[in-house]
């Protein structure tokens, strides 16, 4: 059948047509990758940036990060090295400020303890991050040592252990007391939430958390397989990577298994499309754009709450009662002064409709403006609050176990 007079002349302008329309649009991007190609720069990491905007894929500072473990390996930092937990204080340690001492034991302070209780002294353990260890104070001032002090005005005798660690989730402080605290048979286990706990779960590589961490070490990361609830956890990357070999893992994260655990991961993966400049900056705005750091999603959420309902249980278990106590950073007074709610209020609820929770946020509200050291922790007017808040609660506790 013969098709209609000037069908095929309109069919080849049509594609003509569009051959050109495709030929502009090839151009157009191609200039535009020659114009983003012209103004990125390159650092010594090999990190490319267009301003102060980083390109996908992200690159770690390894060569600092090296140095850092070098000092580990070596010996010279606070912190070291643990197959169990990533890392915990070095025994018998003075921080480089001369503020933070740890004794044999690997508990905060001076003072020797004994595994056994003292008859007729109430001993409580104390767990979390270096908001509980109480970082940038001296070892009288964090709210552990308060807290002794206030159930003193009570009349309460009591020994508090200091077992937080600086960049610990829940997931390590939960660990930690498995591991160190049991054996010390306290009355009372008391969790320090500082909210960003709950992100760092999702962690595995605490460089991609952080990439100037002093501790560029990998941590232990639970699985939630099979359920929501604490029963249904699973730990991976035990016993840790060793300082010597873990340059080697950053190095190549592509062909590191943990990293398909890690949440912070992905933006240092380097996928073949990337090697275009104009698209690694089109999916890095996006993607910032998106991002928000202090979000939870329902891993997360889920995560930490089955984490602490798991640290509750064994703590029972143990014989000892257990309460978590609500550590606020600055920005999340703030937000709360404002007459708002926190980026975590609906995890802390979930958590107080479940374990016994003391929230010092109110108190606390009155000192937000000095009561913090210039890294953002506590000053030792702030953990006094907390100490204040607390000592009722951990005394009515240990009278209920």
């Amino acid at each position: 059948m013969t098709p209609p007079p000037g069908t095929t002349s309109t069919a080849r302008r049509r594609r003509a047509r569009l051959l050109t329309a495709l030929a502009v649009v090839l151009l157009s991007l191609g200039a535009c990758e020659l114009v983003v190609r012209a103004v990125v720069r390159r650092d010594a990491d090999g990190q490319e940036w267009i301003g102060e905007r980083r390109l996908r894929p992200f690159r770690l500072p390894l060569a600092s990060i090296a140095e850092r473990l070098a000092a580990l390996e070596d010996g010279r930092t606070f912190f070291a090295w643990d197959p169990d937990l990533g890392w915990a204080p070095r025994r018998n340690a003075t921080s480089a400020s001369g503020l933070a001492h740890v004794g044999y034991d690997g508990i905060r302070g001076v003072r020797p303890t004994a595994l056994a209780p003292t008859p007729g002294v109430l001993r409580v353990a104390v767990f979390g991050d270096s908001f509980t260890f109480g970082d940038e104070v001296g070892d009288d001032d964090t709210w552990a040592v308060a807290l002794e002090r206030a159930l003193a005005e009570h009349g309460i005798a009591a020994e508090v252990l200091n077992f937080g660690v600086n960049g610990y989730g829940t997931d390590q402080a939960y660990l930690r007391w498995r591991r160190d605290g049991r054996r010390f048979a306290p009355d009372v286990v008391v969790y320090g939430f500082q909210p960003e706990n709950a992100l760092r779960n999702l962690n595995v590589f605490r460089a991609l958390y952080f990439a100037a961490t002093d501790m560029p070490l990998q941590k232990p990361r639970f699985l939630l397989e099979g359920g929501a609830d604490d029963r249904a956890l699973r730990a991976i990357g035990q016993p840790t990577i060793a300082p010597r070999d873990m340059l080697a893992a950053l190095a190549d994260l592509d062909r590191q298994p943990l990293a398909a655990y890690d949440r912070y991961a992905p933006p240092y993966f380097d996928h073949w499309w990337l090697r275009s400049k104009l698209l690694a900056l089109l999916v890095t705005i996006a993607a910032n754009d998106l991002a928000d750091p202090f979000r939870l999603d329902d891993e997360s959420r889920t995560l930490a709450r089955a984490l602490i309902d798991r640290f509750a249980r064994e703590v029972t278990e143990s014989g000892a009662a257990f309460v978590v106590v609500h550590l606020p950073r600055r920005e999340d007074l703030t937000t709360m002064h404002a007459g708002g709610e926190p980026w975590y209020a609906e995890l802390l609820r979930e958590i107080a409709s479940r374990h016994r929770v003391v929230d010092p946020s109110a108190a606390m509200q009155q000192a937000r403006e000095d009561g913090f050291e210039k890294l953002g922790h506590y000053a030792a007017e702030m953990n006094a609050i907390v100490a204040a808040e607390l000592a009722d609660p951990v005394a009515a506790a240990a009278r209920e176990r």
